[in-house]
This record gives C-alpha cells, structure tokens and sequence, in this order.
C-alpha cells in the first residue's frame, strides 16, 4: 500500500464564548456528556438540536468551532421566554463596564435591553451585528446516556448571544438552522460551563458522522471517555495516540489546523497538493473532474470494490513525538460516479498560513480529542478498519 508522508506541526484553533454557570442540574451526577450530532445531507455541515426557555422554542445549530459564542437568531424566531434574564454589564459573565453599555429604545426585549452586556460574535461561519444581547435561559440538550443508546434530555441554565435581524452566514447552512453552537478555552463557554458545574475533565471529543440525514448521529462528547460506539458499543479509547496540543505554530515547521465545521474538504498548500495528485495517479488513471473536485480517478484502477482497498494511498500527517495520523480512502476519495472517485482536498493555492487544513471530510469516522487541561490532541485514525464509525442509527 503507496504511502504519501505529510510532517507538520499541528495548530488546533478552537476559541468559543457560549455559556455561563449552570443552575439545574439532573438528579444522578454525569461522568461526561454526549451530544448527537447531525451531518446535513445538502450542505455537509454538522449540527445538533436545542430547546430553549418557556414556553420551549426548539432551534438548530450549527456545529462552529470558529464562533465566539452560543448564539441564535432570536427575532427571526419569535423567542420571548419568560424565565431569561440578561446579563448584566459589569457582572461576572461579561467583560464591559457599566459605561460601554448600550441604550435600548424599544420595544424591549430579549433583543433590546438597558445595561445588557453585548457580544460580538466572532466566526468564520456567520455575520452578526456589532449588538448582540446576552442573554441567561433554561436550555436542554439531549445526551447520549452511553452505553444504553438512549437520548436523554438535560437541563442547563446558560448565556447565549441573542442576534437580531443583521445575521447573515457566509454558506449556506442546514435548512431550519439560525444558528451555532461555539466550543472553546474561555471561561464562559458552553464546554467551561459543563466541566466547572459537573467537575468533570477538560476534554472536548469529536465524532462527526459520514452519513448524512436523520437517521445517523455522531456525538460531541465533553468530559472524557468511555467513547462507546456500534454496532458493538465497545469503548474505543484504547485506539487513541497522542500529539501535543499547541496554541500557535511552531517556527521551522507546517503547520495545520482542524476546521471541520467550517469546509467539508482539506485545503493544501500547492506543492503539498500537487504531491498527493502525483502519488494518487502513479496508482489510478485520470478522469474527467468533477466540480468542486480538480482531480479524479477511475474507481476500477483502485480495484472498485471497496475505498478501504490496499492499491489506494494512505496518507499519513507526522505530527510532533512522531505520532501519524493515518487518512484511508473513505476520508481522502469522494466517490461522485459509480467508476469514478476525487481527491476530497482542494489546492488553497501558495503563501496560505496553514499549509494543511483539514476538512470535515477527513474527520468523519475519526474520533479526535482535544484534552485542554494536559494540552493534549488525541485522534484514532480511520474506525472503519475496526469494524465501527461515528455514524450512529437513530431509533
């Protein structure tokens, strides 16, 4: 089996502002948190579902580890819960003094607020406008009650961003979402809020699912293992090797980052891209593109019955310690024709600041873990050479 070498330093990015402190909490304490989430069949983006104040407005939100908070189109929607409170400026959940507050002139609302502490919310995903409110609000979120396969809902209080008409995405998102749910370090985002109420471990997972629709779900799990997945709900931790987890790029190195909610493809520096397109054609003829793909191939050359087969190159990214991450075809072929299979990586061109940027694509059916209390990046490669994925049916 051809191998194409890739040696980086990782950059991971995840910056979120989301949530406060928790008010409710259920009865029996969690020893971690597993939150389903859903791969859109048009858009390939990945979101979850919400239930937010009384009477309960039900609302769809966009998987966004570039967003800097939790937040939502509340005006679009018609949310006017009796049980949120704002937050207030200079209290502890906001940044602002008393005197940056901003002057509402009515009709008051969650919306429009005296003394309201405002965020702007900073992703690579959606515009807002410079005035968002924030807001506290009794949330639930369904959990994935492993190793039962049961969904159930949990309450949370939290803050969120109230955006008003100004919203606008940069893509076209999931249809019936108005907005994102943030992950990040900060000590008001949504996963800080859960670790501090449930003093559970630092640790943010991700297992996004290949097949889309609703009737699969993979899982954002924070709090650690056990990550139990099907179809024989064994606990794969053990398949988990180890990189550290650094904030900015080291000198003297490429370096990478993960945006997997943002582009359902890799991008790749030029020459990089150019040394993939090389070691997938010395192995499969040319064919035809097809958009938004550059380079394809024919299917029959790889021997066709399977994108796991050993005539397809495995590309293996070499991070720090000497750690691989192995990509198999399932996350570097998008088989568009039934003879037909492209490069799932588009050329970002030359002079990019990270030459390797890795897409949703090549996530799906990883479980990837980033533990920010030991500052450390943690990821299986491809699970389905080991009789499992991410891709979890839905009762």
């Amino acid at each position: 089996m051809a191998r194409l070498f890739i040696f980086l330093n990782i950059f991971f990015v995840l910056t979120a502002v989301t949530t406060s402190l928790t008010k409710h909490k259920p009865k029996q304490k969690p020893r971690a948190f597993a939150i389903p989430i859903l791969k859109d069949t048009i858009s390939g983006l990945y979101y979850t579902n919400m239930t937010v104040g009384k009477p309960p407005l039900n609302v769809n939100l966009v998987l966004d580890v570039t967003a800097s908070a939790l937040y939502f189109n509340c005006r679009e929607l018609g949310y006017n819960s009796t049980t949120y409170t704002p937050v207030l400026c200079g209290s502890r959940g906001c940044a602002q003094t008393k005197d940056r507050c901003t002057t509402c002139f009515g009709p008051f609302g969650p919306t429009c607020r005296n003394d309201t502490c405002i965020s702007g919310v900073e992703s690579d995903l959606a515009f807002t406008p410079t005035v968002n409110y924030l807001v506290n609000d009794d949330l639930m979120i369904l959990r994935d009650t492993s190793p039962s396969a049961h969904l159930a809902p949990i309450p949370l209080r939290a803050s969120f961003a109230c955006v008003g008409d100004g919203f606008q995405a940069y893509t076209k998102l999931p249809y019936g979402s108005n907005g994102g749910l943030g992950l990040g370090n900060t000590s008001t985002s949504f996963v800080n809020a859960i670790v501090s109420s449930y003093k559970i471990p630092f640790k943010v997972a991700l297992c996004l699912p290949s097949k889309p629709g609703n009737n699969y779900s993979g899982a954002v799990y924070i709090g650690g293992s056990p990550y139990v997945l099907p179809p024989n709900r064994k606990d794969v931790t053990g398949l988990l090797v180890s990189t550290p987890l650094t904030r900015f790029a080291l000198h003297g190195g490429e370096s990478a980052r993960i945006s997997s909610s943002l582009i359902p493809y890799g991008l790749l520096e030029t020459s990089i891209y150019k040394s993939l397109v090389k070691a997938f054609a010395g192995k499969a003829k040319k064919r035809k593109a097809v958009a938004p793909f550059t380079d394809c191939f024919s299917y029959k050359s790889f021997g066709g019955k399977s994108l796991l087969d050993k005539e397809i190159p495995v590309i293996s990214l070499v991070m720090g310690g000497g750690a691989k991450w192995n990509i198999y075809g399932p996350d570097s072929l998008v088989k568009v024709k039934k003879t037909v299979v492209c490069l799932a990586f588009i050329d970002a061109g030359v002079g990019v600041r990270f030459p390797v940027e890795i897409g949703g694509y090549q996530v799906e059916d990883n479980l990837i873990e980033f533990d920010l209390e030991a500052s450390k990046f943690s990821f299986t490669s491809s699970l389905l050479l080991h009789n499992t994925s991410c891709s979890r049916p839905l009762c």
